[in-house]
């Protein structure tokens, strides 16, 4: 890619890389509720649940098969220890051994009765494509990570906010054009539009990195990324089952109907952590990258509690809006996402401290204590949803989802405090700093629009 094409895909529009952040974030939030609008009312509840279930069994593999490595790749770039030509040589090799791996596993689960359990008997196809969309995912996080360890964040959000867009357009033109041929929208249809959705984010990642690609036998970058990645590693595979244990769980149990009804709001909540998980993206490099370890702990501090109170603040807005919004948008058939939403929501504004927080235990170095904390949120996540789900269904899901989500923003809480002496009201509560900080951009951007 160009230098001059490089620069237009950092653009931050005069914003600070962690309010750019969220500024796209923000445009994202409709954008992803228009989509699942789009997919709800054309497919319905039992289509979306089987999408859903394809989608969830792609993420579960890139994410078991990942080893982390996306987090230590941004870990060693970030600090200079590696050349990004080079690692990114070596993941083009390893996203090719890990995504065999995938094909390995799906083709022995193909022979077995709990095939069905993660994806539809739809013969092979449906496990080539979703080999292609793990293929997809993982180049497109290892690609990412050496971005923002480049601290070059605004290419990774532009890029996520071209790709999400596009797959709306795409789907909304197929729907046109099938409705006019007198057919139907199917499940491996949308499937098809989120794998070129991916593909496309993939490719605007991978140009924008403008590398040459160098294959060496010095391996000392991508062993260091590994030597971050594989504590950080048992860590996110329980935070990630902390998140998608119940939808397998309500499959099991209630069925795709009910997968559909409880993904719809658990994917509206949780757009929600759009912007707790901007900050965190932000955070994790330049954390690692710091010498100024107080400075570090503030800056830390005030975006927990931004990230905080503006997440409570949407928070509050989606239950009000929700109880008439679903059923208008999506149909009476999702009426009971509602009540699973309701329960849902005070554990996603929560667990919004969670995201930053866990972000910045990575970057000094201890992953482990996020380790701790996954395992302890995921004892109870499984233990609640095989007591919840079959008596109460997806209301259950969302109150053992909501209780683990509390429980892992408690312990990184005391962590973060006891490792750098922040005292709780700085972590929790804003200050009248906070409020001149957010006044001062709106006037910048006042001021830049009237030029």
């Amino acid at each position: 890619m160009s230098t001059t094409l490089r620069n237009r895909a950092s653009w931050t529009f005069g914003l600070p890389k962690t309010l750019h952040a969220f500024g796209v974030n923000i445009f994202l939030l409709p954008l992803g509720i228009a989509t699942s609008v789009l997919i709800a009312r054309t497919v319905g509840p039992t289509g979306k649940g089987s999408l859903d279930l394809i989608v969830a069994t792609a993420a579960l593999l890139a994410m078991v098969l990942s080893l982390s490595l996306p987090q230590g790749v941004t870990f060693v770039v970030a600090q200079g220890k590696v050349a990004a030509n080079v690692i990114a040589s070596q993941l083009v090799v390893v996203s090719l051994l890990q995504t065999l791996l995938a094909l390995v596993i799906l083709v022995l689960l193909r022979f077995t009765d709990y095939f069905q359990l993660f994806l539809p008997d739809w013969g092979w196809w449906i496990v080539a494509g979703v080999v292609a969309y793990v293929w997809v995912d993982l180049l497109t996080k290892f690609w990412s990570a050496v971005l923002i360890g480049q601290q070059q964040i605004a290419i990774v959000n532009n890029s996520e906010f071209v790709g999400r867009v596009s797959q709306f357009v795409g789907l909304f033109i197929l729907v046109a054009v099938l409705y006019w041929s007198g057919k139907q929208l199917s499940v491996g249809f949308l499937f098809l539009v989120a794998l070129s959705a991916s593909t496309l984010i993939n490719i605007l990642l991978l140009f924008s990195l403008g590398l040459k690609f160098q294959l060496t036998r010095d391996l000392s970058g991508l062993k260091g990324a590994l030597a971050f990645a594989v504590p950080c590693y048992a860590a996110n595979l329980a935070q990630f089952l902390n998140y998608k244990l119940d939808v397998f769980v309500v499959g099991f149990f209630a069925g795709a109907a009910s997968v559909g009804r409880y993904t719809l709001a658990v994917s509206l909540g949780q757009l929600l952590w759009l912007m707790s998980n901007s900050v965190a993206s932000v955070l994790l490099p330049k954390v690692a990258a710091s010498t100024d370890d107080d400075s570090s702990v503030r800056h830390t501090a005030r975006v927990t509690r931004l990230s905080l109170w503006a997440t409570a603040a949407c928070g509050l807005a989606l239950a009000v809006l929700a109880t008439q919004a679903i059923p208008l948008l999506y149909g009476e058939a999702f009426r009971p996402s509602i009540m699973a939403l309701i329960w849902l929501l005070p554990g996603i504004v929560v667990f919004s401290v969670a995201n930053v927080l866990a972000a910045y235990i990575a970057g000094i170095g201890k992953p482990r204590l996020n380790l701790l904390v996954s395992g302890v949120s995921l004892i109870v996540t499984i233990a609640l949803d095989l007591a919840l789900i079959p008596r109460l269904n997806i209301v259950g899901a969302a109150i053992a989802s909501t209780t683990s989500y509390s429980l892992s923003a408690l312990l990184l809480i005391i962590f973060f405090i006891r490792e750098t002496g922040a005292p709780l009201r700085e972590v929790l509560l804003p200050t009248s700093d906070d409020v001149k900080v957010l006044l001062s951009v709106v006037r910048l951007r006042r001021s830049e629009s009237t030029v």
